[in-house]
């Protein structure tokens, strides 16, 4: 038999990744990565691209996501120094609330993508996020 009434359709994603992949960001908070972070072994390694050091995390390593008189592209020049000097490092963006989004060329989404390493999006409320699958891990 044929529904007559509409599927209920959400526009944020409805299955969350268990682990970053290469390629494919990932979104969670401050609180949840710190947390989801702490259960896996080896610990990796972890960068917050964000627009000042303060804001990272303890342990968190800094990368500027924009700097006064810096174009977009000595900023993605930065990122791709970071990329071949810590190859095996996460990267974080620093996307919550108030913050301001790296200065790239290319859009953010493609410049994250293309990455070969794990990348969270670190957002003020990671279920109402629409273009990253929220990073949940299994218990």
């Amino acid at each position: 038999m044929r529904r007559k009434e509409p599927l209920e359709v959400t526009t944020t994603w409805r299955y969350p990744l268990p682990m970053p992949m290469p390629g494919q960001p990932v979104c969670s908070t401050e609180t949840e990565a710190l947390e989801q972070i702490s259960r896996l072994d080896p610990t990796p390694r972890v960068f917050l691209w964000t627009e000042h050091e303060r804001s990272c995390p303890p342990n968190w390593g800094f990368i500027a996501s924009l700097r006064q008189g810096v174009p977009p592209s000595g900023i993605e020049a930065e990122l791709k120094a970071w990329e071949s000097q810590y190859p095996t490092a996460w990267l974080a963006v620093d996307l919550r609330d108030g913050m301001i989004p790296p200065s790239t060329v290319r859009p953010l989404d493609e410049v994250l993508a293309s990455l070969k390493r794990p990348v969270l999006v670190i957002v003020s409320r990671s279920p109402e996020q629409e273009d990253w699958p929220q990073w949940v891990l299994p218990e």
